[in-house]
């Protein structure tokens, strides 16, 4: 069982405590088979991994937020998953974030952006289990103001990745995507294709009643 690291802890792991000016590497959750991550969600945590330790060779230290809850036929969130994974292939666990409540690709980034803009980011989450964090649902919808937040980037499946990005900028976030590879015959594709269309369709939908 994992328990709650003091700052001077989460420092000494990290070589310092994350800080609001640390670029930041969002990934998008998916499914858990077993308490260990799917194949596709995988691919998205080595995407992950292998940006994070290019940004490290630089000198940048990111925080890299894990996005998922209990999702489909789930019975366990992602996000603790998923951040257990990456502290096992080299990430340290004191810039590990977990927003383990989102269920949609939607809620992924209403919930990145409530968190982003919280006064107390990233102290109150950066190295602490998702019992231990703010609830995202709970806290407000702020705006991102140009200049005043930090490099995002946001990495989710490459089928995944143009829907991700058009509902990131409806939300007023600046991203920059990087795509998990998939296979050439994914499903995901097709399922993506229609999800597109569908949230076209609505979009159109709520412009022309609040016209």
């Amino acid at each position: 069982m994992r328990t709650a690291l003091s700052p001077i802890l989460r420092s000494t792991r990290c070589g310092k405590v994350p800080t609001s000016t640390d670029p930041v590497i969002a990934v998008l959750g998916s499914t858990v088979e077993g308490g260990a991550p799917s194949p596709a969600l995988r691919r998205r945590l080595d995407t992950a991994t292998n940006e994070w330790l290019v940004a490290h060779r630089s000198g940048l230290r990111p925080l890299v937020i894990c996005l998922g809850g209990i999702g489909g036929k789930g019975i366990q969130p992602e996000a603790p998953v998923m951040a257990n994974y990456l502290e096992s292939h080299g990430i340290p666990r004191a810039v590990l974030v977990e927003e383990a409540w989102s269920r949609t690709t939607e809620e992924n980034l209403l919930h990145l952006r409530a968190i982003l803009t919280h006064d107390g980011f990233p102290e109150a989450w950066a190295g602490l289990p998702a019992t231990d964090v703010p609830d995202p649902r709970t806290l407000d919808q702020r705006t991102l103001r140009p200049g005043k937040h930090v490099p995002l980037t946001i990495v989710t499946s490459r089928s995944h990745l143009p829907r991700t990005k058009l509902l990131a900028k409806g939300l007023g976030l600046a991203v920059r995507g990087i795509p998990a590879p998939e296979p050439v015959a994914s499903l995901s594709l097709l399922r993506e294709a229609g999800a597109l269309i569908l949230w076209g369709a609505r979009t159109v939908g709520r412009k022309v009643t609040n016209y």
